[in-house]
């Protein structure tokens, strides 16, 4: 008799998760069941097609930096839809009310180029010098967490943090750069202060030895022609017939040797074994039940509210040239925005030639008040500023704005310690897997590769029961 799998999460770590179940390895072994409260599959992966354009409410690509994303791509039979950013490709900071260029070379923030670093104006001659001292700063040799803010500032200073540090970095988890975690967030900058003493040391090390980096031969970023909706469609139809449910599920009990989960309609499921592909706060009540311990841990993972605000314009009202991939906003500014895609200049088939698409990120942590408005205020607010530093000289053919209340988790510092801590609390309930953006990283990459070791934990607790 086939073992029972209830993947609960139809975003993308759990459709990887029930596809990784489902495959041929596992066929006879395991029968799935992805159920979805949403009623569309995808979690924040949200494609809209508004003719001429195509939209990317939520994420808009992936990092090939870390494979998982293009291979599952390659995997689903989407390798010739995989497409990369435009030319120029270089991005901007909003600095003094001005788009100053990012350096190019910048490397882990280091940067590997002497001259355009030296000729920028995001820093001072001073700033620069900070830069220098890096391969000066003791290592820190304690061991424990630190905000990815006080790391920065104490390898490289406070300009470097509020320019580089907080926007690029931070910016990705909506985040606080004094408050998210390190280990948690980058752990290769920590890795890299441990095995060479300094950022700039693993740098130049890393030069020395000439290795390519992961991903090498591709754009650092990639997508797919028709927006990342094919990868959640055809990850679905990858799936066994009549293997995704849409439902709630409002609690798990266990029953004799087996999980019951409950769903809003009054049915029940019974499973041998589940995988909880839902964010933190969602799993936390479902937990109640089983492993109270763990319940109170997720709960003491905090989210943030993100929105992101899109603009259709014909391309002879804005002035700029928009030659680059967007900017993003240096902390102090003051703006509402914390960030712009040039969605038109950053990849093909999202607009005509004769429009542009521009794309505005709100809400971070210790900022949400904008979240309180109304689309039409937001959006006015957001175009307000756009216009202005932009040139706009008409109003949008179109606007969306897509939002996404508690939606990013926070890897405050001692994250690890407390995912290691809920994980502990389940050992004591073997089949019970906890996978998603709360714990392991919040990218595409990240929460695809949780998935399928989700995938590979559950075999494996089912291997031991039969064995």
């Amino acid at each position: 008799m086939s073992a029972r799998v209830v993947v609960v999460g139809g975003g993308i770590t759990g459709l990887a998760a029930a596809w990784a179940l489902s495959r041929p390895s596992a066929a006879g072994v395991v029968d799935v069941t992805l159920v979805d409260a949403s009623g569309r599959p995808g979690g924040k992966i949200r494609t809209e097609r508004v003719e001429p354009f195509l939209f990317e409410g939520g994420p808009d690509s992936f990092l090939t930096l870390k494979p998982a994303a293009v291979e599952f791509a390659r995997e689903l039979g989407l390798g010739e839809r995989l497409i990369g950013t435009l030319e120029p490709r270089g991005a901007f900071v909003l600095y003094r009310g001005r788009l100053e260029p990012l350096p190019d070379g910048l490397a882990g923030l280091i940067p590997q180029r002497v001259g355009p670093f030296l000729r920028s104006g995001l820093f001072s001659p001073v700033e620069k010098a900070r830069f220098a001292l890096d391969l000066l700063v003791p290592a820190s040799r304690n061991g424990t967490d630190e905000s990815l803010g006080a790391f920065v500032r104490r390898r490289l200073g406070s300009a470097a943090v509020d320019r580089l540090a907080a926007p690029l970095l931070a910016g990705i988890h909506a985040g606080d750069i004094d408050r998210l975690s390190l280990r948690a967030t980058f752990p290769q900058f920590a890795d890299a202060e441990r095995r060479y003493g300094s950022l700039t040391g693993a740098v130049l090390a890393r030069r020395r030895t000439g290795r390519p980096r992961a991903g090498a031969g591709l754009p650092m970023f990639m997508t797919l022609r028709g927006g990342l909706i094919e990868l959640v469609d055809r990850a679905v139809r990858a799936l066994p017939e009549r293997s995704v449910r849409i439902g709630q599920v409002t609690r798990i009990t266990t029953r004799a040797a087996e999980y019951v989960l409950a769903l809003q309609d009054g049915t029940e499921l019974r499973a041998d074994a589940v995988v909880l592909a839902v964010p933190a706060s969602a799993a936390a009540p479902l937990l109640a039940d089983v492993s109270p311990d763990a319940a109170g841990v997720l709960r003491s993972i905090p989210y943030v509210s993100t929105a992101a605000v899109i603009f259709a314009f014909r391309r002879a009202d804005v002035v700029h040239p928009l030659a680059g991939h967007g900017y993003v906003v240096a902390r102090g500014e003051g703006t509402m925005h914390t960030a712009c895609t040039w969605v038109s200049s950053k990849w093909p088939h999202r607009a005509p030639d004769d429009y542009v698409v521009l794309r505005a990120y709100v809400g971070r942590d210790g900022d949400q008040a904008a979240l309180a408005m109304d689309d039409g205020t937001l959006s006015r607010a957001v175009l307000a500023e756009l216009g202005s530093l932009l040139g706009v000289r008409a109003a949008p053919t179109v606007t969306r704005v897509y939002r996404w209340p508690e939606a990013m988790p926070q890897y405050l510092v001692g994250h690890l310690e407390r995912v290691a801590a809920a994980r502990g609390h389940l050992d004591r309930t073997p089949g019970l897997v906890l996978a998603g953006s709360a714990y392991e990283g919040v990218g595409i990459p990240d929460c695809i590769r949780q998935g399928k070791e989700a995938a590979v934990r559950v075999l494996g607790v089912l291997d031991g029961r039969q064995a």
